[in-house]
């Protein structure tokens, strides 16, 4: 199964942003080789921060130079530099420019200090208003471990859990307290990635806590899988 069906993603979305934490960015560059398998140009970008690129970067282009490898790649991750490690967003105007020549555009919309679980602040994730398909990500490696070592920002939350390290359940409550109101506003889906670190029967029930479309698996290992009551409730 590829990424694209696991997460259930229409034909018609052009926009497709990354939130959470424990893959973001690695889902991504899943996505966005399987679109260019497809045939589509695909630009991956971010709204905050993210780590520079190792190939098929544009750093601080112009819209013409990030239209010209796309046209050329099919591909380029485009941004501003940050620092020596990491890349900013786009100039909004370069960004409007290349919205319109790209068929998919792939944001990173979250950091998470590269922990497996995240609860937003105020004013996170940051999202373009051309979002129409949000991936909200959690690692599965948090399981059975202290809060404090795996969840970013969870002093904003550390009232609603009881226990001091991650248990099965939390995953969902976590989830829905951060990112639960933008479920109601944007179609998605969440994914657990992974899930060959604690086991594909222990990922699966967890799975079945979300009201919402979840998947789960291994962006690793490139395997997936998702609740099927869920592509039969949308025709898929």
């Amino acid at each position: 199964m590829l990424l694209i069906e696991a997460l259930q993603i229409p034909p018609s979305v052009r926009c497709i942003c990354a939130v959470g934490a424990g893959g973001k960015t690695s889902l991504l560059y899943t996505l966005a080789e399987e679109y260019r398998q497809k045939g589509k140009r695909v630009l991956l970008t971010t709204t905050t921060k993210m780590y520079l690129p190792e190939q098929n970067g544009i750093l601080d282009g112009t819209a013409e130079e990030i239209k010209e490898k796309l046209e050329k790649d099919g591909f380029a991750v485009a941004g501003s530099i940050f620092s020596k490690e990491k890349m900013g967003p786009l100039p909004q105007t370069v960004f409007d420019a290349v919205f319109s020549f790209a068929d998919m555009v792939l944001v990173e919309a979250d950091g998470s200090r590269r922990m497996p679980l995240k609860m937003p602040r105020q004013g996170e994730p940051v999202l373009p208003e051309m979002c129409d398909f949000l991936v909200t990500v959690a690692g599965l490696s948090a399981l059975g471990q202290p809060w404090e070592k795996v969840c970013h920002r969870f002093a904003l939350v550390s009232s609603m859990f009881s226990g001091k390290t991650v248990a099965e359940g939390d995953i969902f409550h976590l989830l829905q307290a951060g990112y639960g109101a933008l479920w109601d506003e944007i179609q998605g889906c969440v994914f657990l990635n992974q899930a060959d670190v604690v086991g594909w029967d222990r990922a699966e029930r967890i799975a079945a806590d979300f009201s919402v479309p979840c998947a789960w698996g291994s962006l690793q290992q490139k395997k997936y899988c998702r609740k099927e009551e869920d592509s039969h409730e949308r025709g898929i």
